[in-house]
């Protein structure tokens, strides 16, 4: 499959959060069941003559669609493994990074963490550098990252992260209020494992959209939630030992 078809299809996924159309509303739109609707996105296979049908319910047509996808494309997705290793050479650096990721502003970071104006200024500016950010007038920020922007999975930013999510995330008994944690076991095929892992996605997109919309909200109403979700093949080293 092409990256153009890719891309289409996330740019079209991303038109229907921003008007709040669910897959659901979608399928009776389209006569069809949502399940199968789902599998189409998955599957990214979609007949024009649908597509068309979407576009109309955006209030959109195909043409504009293509170009919103052009322009994402231009995006970046991830950095390069030797720009991760410059901001793991700094922590300042890699937290204002991430700060950018969400939306922060300059007099928030400035609030909340240990910058001088003059500090800060330099990291963004940094940032700016390698079109990770764009520094406008009066120390606003603009991000230049795709929506769907992600460290290298093997890079050592993730690595990083995933260290301190061993260490720290799990130390909690996950009974407050805001917390929650879900564990089950059991057998599953392999399609069975892909139709959960699209659930997965599907779970990161609906908490992506929370983000946008709490993006405007003062930081006195809000707080910094991490979400962890994992799926892998797997049991308990102690039972796997007794295995024949």
């Amino acid at each position: 499959m092409s990256r153009q078809t890719t891309q289409l299809m996330e740019t079209l996924k991303q038109q229907l959060r921003s008007q709040n159309i669910t897959y659901k509303e979608l399928a009776n739109h389209l006569s069809m069941s949502e399940a199968n609707v789902k599998r189409m996105f998955s599957q990214n296979k979609l007949s024009l003559e649908r597509l068309e049908t979407i576009c109309n319910l955006l209030h959109m047509d195909i043409l504009q669609l293509a170009q919103s996808a052009q322009k994402q494309q231009h995006q970046i997705t991830e950095l390069t493994l030797e720009l991760e290793k410059e901001l793991m050479k700094d922590e300042k650096l890699l937290l204002v990074a991430q700060l950018c990721l969400s939306d922060w502003k300059f007099d928030e970071m400035l609030k909340r963490y240990q910058f001088t104006e003059h500090q800060l200024i330099q990291y963004l500016a940094k940032l700016d550098k390698v079109g990770f950010i764009e520094l406008l007038p009066n120390n606003r920020i603009r991000k230049r990252v795709s929506p769907h922007f992600k460290w290298q999975s093997d890079g050592p930013i993730r690595r990083f992260f995933g260290e301190h999510i061993q260490s720290e995330f799990f130390n909690s008994r996950f009974d407050q209020p805001n917390e929650k944690v879900l564990f089950i076991s059991g057998m599953l095929s392999d399609e069975s494992n892909k139709n959960i892992q699209a659930l997965i996605e599907e779970l990161g997109t609906a908490y992506r959209q929370q983000l946008r919309q709490d993006k405007d909200l003062t930081l006195d109403e809000k707080k910094g939630t991490s979400l962890v979700v994992g799926l892998r093949n797997w049991e308990l080293s102690v039972f796997n030992d007794l295995r024949r």
